[in-house]
């Protein structure tokens, strides 16, 4: 590894490699992407010669016993993470690992203790806390929480000391989405597990780093573990996260869309496109630019990016051809995930999202699944959101 960059290797070459990490990495001018690797060795053929990587196999030791590889990315299914993982870590690559980090509790622990073991860095790619608009959306509310200012015409019926329950923030998530875009892959209780493991812990994440440093301490959920849910996650300074997800909604319409309230304002995040903020003097609404945008000149922000996407594939048979062929992609931080893992490999500084982040996604996805079968609220112990290792 040069100082100024680190030889990588993508193990998994599917449809998330070819949209997201392939893509970033050849962008980069800190990555050297040497190979490509996937169980069909005619896929990872393909997507060597689509992205100019030198070699490929369908064997991920290859690629371990690689002397010159400094760093893994994992884009496979969810079952195979942990033995990817250990062998790279006892070789000392960084891995790069996409979400979730773990099926179950007992296999992010084997996870924690083998990276630290071997001083290697982890990164879990959960990207939504690097997503331009959420940083931006975290440091308004920040911004306000620590001096709070309100628009003159607040109402106020009378004036009189706030309830401890008017001072918890509250963070709201609406995710709707579409269920035959899921692949059996995704809810097999082998290989994915459902979508409360296999998405939900995006958002699960997302609370988490948003409210740091608060803990959470008590989960319910509702629903469905395979596909439609809702979990309301409490923190242990009495903010809280409701998230409804529901998979019988259409990509017709923008995806996600986050609101916060605290005192006395909202903050809204649309699709990380636009944000807009309410109950505070100079509020504004900020835009933020796509990934991917073949439409630059339908202008910016939640409306047009749904005109765009109307463009995008109003004359296709299969929304999947034009995803391919002229992808319209909002960001949600993958470029800077990948971006901020680099430093923390050139620089030795912390990955972005560590080990125990990818931890706690995993285990608070496990305690919802448990909320729901037992129909109760689970409390979370301190010790077990905080294991010892």
């Amino acid at each position: 590894m040069s100082k100024n960059k680190v030889t990588a290797a993508q193990i998994g070459c599917g449809k998330f490699a070819w949209t997201q990490d392939l893509p970033n990495m050849s962008r980069s001018e800190r990555v050297d992407l040497k190979w490509v690797c996937d169980l069909d060795l005619a896929q990872a053929k393909k997507t060597a010669e689509k992205f100019n990587v030198p070699y490929y196999t369908d064997q991920y030791m290859d690629v371990i016993n690689d002397p010159e590889v400094d760093m893994i990315k994992i884009a496979t299914s969810h079952e195979v993470h942990l033995p990817i993982i250990e062998a790279a870590a006892a070789a000392g690559k960084h891995i790069f690992c996409e979400k979730p980090m773990a099926m179950y509790d007992e296999e992010a622990y084997k996870i924690i203790r083998a990276v630290r073991r071997s001083g290697v860095k982890l990164c879990v790619d959960l990207n939504r806390r690097m997503a331009p608009a959420m940083h931006a959306l975290r440091k308004k509310y920040l911004e306000h929480v620590n001096d709070p200012r309100h628009n003159p015409w607040r109402y106020v019926e009378k004036v009189r000391e706030m309830l401890p329950d008017e001072n918890f923030p509250h963070m709201n998530i609406r995710i709707q989405d579409e269920s035959s875009s899921y692949g059996l892959a995704h809810l097999s209780p082998l290989t994915g597990g459902g979508e409360i493991i296999g998405e939900s812990v995006h958002w699960l994440d997302l609370a988490c780093w948003f409210f740091a440093p608060a803990l959470p301490c008590e989960i319910t959920a509702f629903g469905s573990s395979l596909l439609s849910h809702g979990i309301y996650l409490k923190f242990n300074n009495g903010a809280s996260m409701t998230l409804d997800f529901s998979c019988t909604g259409t990509f017709d319409y923008p995806k996600e869309q986050f609101e916060v309230t605290a005192e006395a304002a909202l903050f809204r995040c649309l699709h990380f496109v636009e944000n807009t903020y309410h109950g505070m003097p100079d509020s504004g609404r900020e835009i933020f630019a796509l990934q991917e945008d073949p439409f630059p000149e339908m202008g910016s922000g939640l409306e047009a990016f749904i005109a765009k996407n109307f463009a995008n594939v109003q004359h296709c048979t299969n929304a999947k051809n034009a995803e391919q062929n002229t992808p319209l992609i909002v960001d949600k931080g993958h470029q800077s995930m990948l971006n901020g893992f680099v430093d923390a490999i050139l620089n030795d500084t912390p990955s972005p999202c560590d080990e125990i982040d990818g931890f706690r996604a995993t285990f608070l996805a496990r305690k919802a699944i448990e909320s729901i079968r037992f129909r109760q609220t689970m409390p979370i112990q301190l010790e077990d959101i905080t294991p010892c290792f």
